[in-house]
């Protein structure tokens, strides 16, 4: 095991350092300049070239790379070009409550039904409560979900005179001012992290249960109830948690058309903010950071896997 982790968090580096080198190159391809997003358009060519040169723009590629790499190392994690200097952290750490409060309330959505539907589909399969089932999973598949979360805003603002709130609610403040807030958005996420479990749920189901150890089950007389509980969803849970976890860390990564919909504050409205304005360190960091919870996820997942299911082991 010892081994295993250290191999991942070796290899981990390496694909870090591949992220940072790839999104720091991409940034600078991208047409449009941060000091004209800073002056504006109408700004003269030469208040543009000295603010470039005062934010360290024209320095060579690889100086600015190992400047943001040493402030990263440093803890620093840099500053914003565009949003007065802030702190990159101090900015995210200001946004991150509404997208974490997203991702949990659209997981719990999506885990609860997900499986639930996915269950019923699997043990009722080739019947019409199956047949409804995959229905609503591929429709929930096929919708994008920016097109979803209109509608849903179209259809709550015309009939019942609903409006999101303009400034986020703190759970701990108001939790039902923060579920009425939060819960059509979380819907909207959730209903195709919802198709996603389900499919993956029945897929696993099925398979299961006709394994010999099922059989085994059955033929000792235990009752289906104690054969799916006990026997089978232990097997089932093993896929689910490994899309469970990878689409939490996909959520806090960014829900941009969601927020964007729904006027929430998060990550994901962070990160558009600084693709727009050509914000380099906020959006390099920002990056960086997914791709560390993605690859912290992964592992976390591995790790997992042995705890679920004794037989795998790790070489």
């Amino acid at each position: 095991m010892k081994r295993y982790i250290v191999r991942r968090l070796l290899l981990a580096m390496v694909t870090l350092i591949g992220v940072s080198l790839l999104i720091f190159l991409i940034m600078r391809v991208i047409p449009g300049d941060v000091a004209i997003s800073i002056l504006g358009e109408g700004a003269n060519e030469q208040t543009v070239a000295e603010l470039r040169e005062h934010l360290g723009l024209n320095a060579p590629w690889y100086l600015q790379y190992s400047h943001w790499v040493r402030d990263m190392m440093g803890g620093e994690m840099g500053h914003s070009l565009f949003l007065a200097n802030k702190s990159v952290m101090l900015l995210m750490a200001e946004h991150f409550p509404v997208t974490l409060n997203l991702s949990v309330y659209t997981m719990i959505i999506a885990v609860i039904l997900g499986v639930t539907l996915g269950m019923v589909s699997g043990l009722c399969h080739d019947t019409w409560i199956d047949y409804a089932c995959r229905v609503f999973s591929v429709t929930g598949l096929s919708i994008p979900v920016f097109w979803l979360g209109l509608m849903i805003l179209l259809t709550m603002v015309r009939l019942f005179a609903w409006t999101p709130e303009l400034v986020w609610v703190s759970p701990f403040d108001s939790f039902w001012r923060n579920m009425q807030q939060m819960f059509w958005p979380a819907v909207t996420l959730g209903y195709f992290q919802v198709a996603f479990i389900a499919r993956m749920t029945r897929s696993s189901i099925l398979e299961v249960l006709v394994e010999e150890y099922i059989r085994t089950a059955r033929a000792k007389g235990l009752r289906e109830r104690t054969v799916v509980i006990k026997h089978a969803l232990r097997n089932v849970v093993i896929p689910i948690v490994t899309i469970g976890s990878l689409q939490f860390v996909a959520l806090l990564g960014g829900v941009v058309v969601t927020e964007r919909v729904f006027n929430l504050k998060g990550w994901g409205a962070l990160l558009v903010s600084g693709v727009i304005n050509h914000d380099y360190p906020l959006v390099q960091t920002m990056i960086f950071i997914f791709a560390g919870l993605v690859i912290v996820a992964n592992l976390f997942t591995d790790i997992l896997y042995g705890w679920l299911d004794p037989r795998i082991r790790y070489q």
